[in-house]
């Protein structure tokens, strides 16, 4: 991957200030994806690009940053495609991630459903992937919260997941209630799918990669991408399914003071959000 980024800085026509930025930010999108275990460009999709860009935006990159290292994408992947073969170019649609104020568009029920159903075998890494997404579903987490989780905080028992989120910091700690499926699968993972994956009996963490190491938020957004495209879903992402929760339970008449510490938001005025209308604004590519 270094020989083509190395000999396309040598060939584009650009001043030695717009090679040297964009050296440094196809750098380090080839660690990136190297951290996802992509060791080719030729196995690219737009999926990880589009992974890329929200860690980007989650580190606090400013916007004219993010496209300046989409501007570089660009170059660099219509380049790639004059000198090898391709099956496509993953940045022919791709666009700067959206900011989490414009509303995802939420999904009926009925593709939730055609979701979670879509994950029916009971290998381990199966079992997995349907207890991430219905535990996503059931309780509003964040992914970060998600792959965040070790076993210890999963109360079969009680049917609650204790201590969600880090103390002291700017979204609150709180124990969450889990309904009688999402308890179920769960429940199935930890008996017959967890065991198969870890290789490590010290690993706390709840959710892991076929390595045995803690799951990566990236790793969780390009599974649910796989399988929402399967499900003839593609719109759907961790985000769209945590607004799915919190305006199912709105519409149900729960109260938004309860949502909004179901969802761990510190202020009222971010639940207020999905009182409004979901944007209805289309992208090309949805994150």
């Amino acid at each position: 991957m270094q020989d083509a980024l190395d000999a396309y800085l040598t060939q584009i026509g650009a001043s030695a200030n717009t090679r040297g930025a964009y050296a440094a930010d196809l750098r380090q999108l080839r660690l990136f994806l190297l951290s996802v275990d992509i060791v080719s460009w030729q196995a690219v999709t737009s999926d990880h690009l589009v992974a890329y860009l929200l860690r980007l935006r989650e580190q606090n990159y400013a916007a004219t940053s993010i496209a300046r290292k989409l501007a570089a994408m660009k170059s660099f992947f219509h380049w790639l495609r004059q000198q090898v073969e391709m099956p496509a170019d993953p940045t022919q649609k791709l666009v700067v991630p959206r900011s989490e104020r414009e509303m995802p568009q939420p999904i009926s029920t009925e593709n939730i459903d055609s979701l979670l159903e879509s994950i029916q075998d009971e290998t381990p890494m199966k079992l997995r992937d349907r207890a991430m997404l219905q535990l996503l579903y059931s309780t509003g987490m964040r992914v970060t919260e998600i792959v965040s989780l070790n076993t210890e905080q999963i109360d079969l028992g009680e049917s609650v997941v204790r201590d969600v989120g880090q103390i002291g910091a700017r979204h609150r700690q709180r124990s969450l209630p889990l309904d009688g499926l999402c308890a179920h699968v769960l429940a199935e993972y930890l008996e017959a799918g967890r065991p198969g994956l870890i290789h490590d009996g010290t690993e706390s963490a709840l959710f892991v990669n076929h390595h045995g190491d803690r799951l990566t938020r990236q790793g969780f957004w390009l599974i649910v991408k796989t399988y929402a495209r399967a499900a003839g879903c593609a719109d759907v992402t961790p985000h769209t399914l945590r607004h799915s929760f919190a305006l199912n339970l709105l519409a149900h008449g729960t109260e938004l003071h309860t949502v909004k510490e179901l969802l761990g938001h510190a202020s009222i005025s971010t639940t207020q959000m999905y009182r409004g209308r979901p944007n209805s604004r289309k992208t090309p590519v949805s994150v």
